[in-house]
């Protein structure tokens, strides 16, 4: 495992099974006692005046072991001769690596295998021999169900799978899938109970072929932050202790994959950002830049794309909002990623937006089939049983790339409105908008005034009566004028609707039926929900 592939055992050996369980790292004010069981991580860059008597303090102490970070000409032989009489390992780096690599591999290789509490220099050596031998999940998984006889797979923290063992097992993908869809509601409920941690536990899954099947799950866990589930299903039989120390290796060299996948995307993604907010805030200076530096990852868009926003409802109100955000792009990216050769996700301003390319239907199916998918992405949260609902805004689809950045204040356009005119988890074109559009762009004072001089009776009447009828009015054009559906929504008797809608007309001295005075009476009444919400 990086970077302690680099390092070598120059004296020692004897001591390669000492049991570890905790890092220090060596300093002026450290002191040599009581280290048994602990490992010395001294650096030869920290200014240390007599650092080889330092060593030597530390050679006859009870440590388990000596990491010299840049050793140089520091050790002589009379330190090798002595780490090779007290039987202690002294491992040293040709270059120095950074202290804080060091010490968070170090810490990784701990935390991940507490549920044995030790780890031994020859273990750590087979480890990176397990390592070196590949570098690729899927190939890592498929050693790893060939050798428990049992499915192996790989999730990520959303529950979508990154990798499967597909050899040496009898059940197939569809039902590996099933499986992998009827444990994640049992982990999740889990999580809600347990606190997070990298201990694995055994979770009984019931209705599988008529019987119950346990599933060895692992938590891919380091300082508190969760990256993926390895999962294996005792299909074939019981995971024993020996499985159950492969499976931990295994986990450990998945987790350091998944760590430096997510480290090079931490990376990459700003770069991205940073592209994708000149692309959205139109700052080219020619379309020909914006279509060379899209390809830089492999972003075609020379066409029309496709663009929605989408946020998690009642945002303000979430805890861990940065997590949920997150959660919800790699759900998104995932998803799209096995429906479309091309997809754009990101995280801007609290939204996460989505950029499809867009086929060659005319505009009525092109607008029919962004819905469409967007009502797939919410039904596929929704069966994910995501903590939030979320509502999708979309803009209209253009000629060109360039004019994104109009799609895409069109989508958050469509979203905002879109919140007062539907209810959570709507799904909003802005061509769909209608007359709501042109309100959106009239000024505020000008609207008020409207809405006022329109409902200011009935406004002032709910007032001073404790009554509801401005809610009445709203929910009886929302539902299209609908008395049978309007008397449901608001749980009342469609007789005494009835009575109250002729009780709002005496008071507007208006007549309902009459076409000009409905229409002036829902703008009014948008106009106010507007209002309400500060849009």
């Amino acid at each position: 495992m990086e970077p302690f592939a680099q390092a070598k055992v120059v004296a020692g050996w004897a001591g390669r099974n000492n049991k570890v369980h905790k890092i220090v790292t060596a300093g002026p004010g450290a002191t040599t006692q009581a280290l048994a069981g602990v490992l010395v991580l001294v650096n030869t860059g920290d200014g240390q005046g007599d650092l080889p008597g330092a060593l030597a303090a530390y050679l006859n102490s009870t440590a388990a072991g000596i990491i010299v970070n840049g050793y140089g000409t520091v050790l002589s032989p009379g330190l090798i001769a002595a780490a090779e009489k007290s039987r202690m390992p002294l491992l040293v780096f040709p270059q120095a690596i950074e202290v804080q690599e060091l010490a968070g591999s170090l810490t990784l290789v701990l935390e991940l295998v507490k549920n044995r509490t030790i780890i031994s220099f020859s273990e750590g050596y087979r480890l990176r021999q397990l390592t070196n031998l590949s570098q690729e999940l899927p190939v890592l998984l498929n050693q790893l169900t060939a050798y428990l006889q049992n499915p192996a797979v790989l999730l990520d923290p959303a529950f979508q799978l990154l990798a499967a063992g597909m050899s040496g097992h009898g059940l197939t993908a569809a039902e590996l899938g099933r499986l992998v869809k009827a444990v994640r509601p049992l982990i999740l409920e889990r999580r809600q109970s347990v606190p997070l941690a990298a201990e694995p536990y055994h979770q009984q899954l019931t209705g599988f072929h008529e019987q119950a099947m346990n599933c060895f799950v692992t938590p891919l866990v380091l300082a508190g932050q969760l990256f993926g589930y390895l999962l294996v299903f005792e299909d074939a039989g019981p995971v024993n202790v020996l499985d159950a120390g492969r499976i931990g290796e295994v986990g450990l060299v998945c987790l350091q994959l998944l760590i430096n996948r997510r480290n090079t995307e931490e990376i990459e993604k700003k770069y991205k950002q940073q592209f994708l907010y000149d692309l959205l805030y139109n700052n080219f200076e020619s379309t020909d830049e914006l279509i060379k530096r899209g390809r830089y990852w492999d972003w075609e868009l020379t066409g029309p794309q496709h663009l929605l926003v989408a946020e998690p409802d009642d945002f303000k109100q979430l805890r861990n909002k940065d997590r949920v955000l997150a959660a919800l792009a790699l759900f998104f990216e995932t998803f799209l990623r096995s429906h479309f050769l091309q997809a754009i996700v990101t995280e801007m301003q609290d939204q996460v937006i989505v950029i499809i390319p867009a086929a060659a239907e005319k505009d009525r199916s092109a607008k029919l089939l962004i819905k469409n998918l967007a009502n797939l992405l919410q039904a596929n949260l929704q069966e994910a049983a995501f903590e939030t609902t979320v509502s999708f805004g979309i803009g209209k689809l253009h000629s060109s790339a360039a004019e994104l950045c109009q799609s895409f204040q069109e989508a958050k356009h469509a979203l905002d409105l879109g919140r007062f005119i539907r209810e959570k988890g709507h799904i909003t074109h802005f061509e769909d908008l209608g007359v709501i559009r042109l309100l959106s762009h009239i000024n505020a004072e000008q609207l008020d005034e409207y809405y006022k001089e329109q409902l200011a009776v009935i406004i002032e009447y709910d007032e001073k009566n404790n009554m509801n009828f401005l809610a009445i009015l709203q929910m009886y054009f929302q539902q299209n004028g609908d008395l049978n559906a309007t008397a449901e929504k608001l749980f009342m008797h469609p007789n005494t609707l009835r009575y109250r809608l002729k009780k709002i007309e005496e008071l507007l001295d208006v007549d309902l039926q009459k076409l000009e005075i409905r229409i002036n009476l829902a703008v009014a009444c948008k106009i106010a929900k507007m209002h309400k919400t500060n849009l």
